[in-house]
């Protein structure tokens, strides 16, 4: 839990500058990578939910746009910086997602993610969809749809 929320909000120690290793989003979770810095290439949607007070949130980075199986957690920031995301209306659909990348592009739903972060184990209290997350990200454009 301390590696997730330290993670999430700031970042901590030494792994989380630098490029990442390319990895597949199918074997980003494996024991290997836990604490490392990786990059993977899929594509994001937003959390079932999410509060208006929220400083940043889980989105879900899964291998292709119908892939909904195979999914890893990504830390973004709320807001309109670099590497966050715009809160969507009260109610939204994935078209509502607007993802601000690290040099100024603003990608959709349907748009293609390179996101690179170090990988964490989320806390066995937490009860998430997905096995593994990633943390300290940086957001790009992987070009394509």
């Amino acid at each position: 839990m301390v590696v997730a929320v330290c993670g999430a909000i700031t970042g901590c120690g030494e792994g989380s500058k630098g490029p990442g290793v390319a990895t597949a989003v199918e074997s980003a979770c494996d024991k290997a990578n836990e604490g490392k810095r990786l990059t993977l290439e899929g594509f994001l949607a937003f959390p079932r939910s999410m509060k208006a007070k929220d400083i940043s949130i889980m989105m879900r980075m899964r291998p292709s746009f119908e892939d909904r199986d195979k999914v890893v957690g990504v830390s973004v920031g709320l807001g309109s910086g670099a590497n966050q995301v715009e809160l969507p209306p009260k109610e939204y659909t994935g078209a509502e997602m607007k993802v601000h990348t690290h040099d100024g592009k603003v990608l959709g739903y349907r748009d293609k993610f390179k996101v690179t972060g170090t990988m964490y184990y989320p806390s066995s209290a937490a009860q998430v969809e997905f096995a593994c997350g990633l943390t300290n990200t940086s957001i790009e454009s992987a070009g394509g749809k």
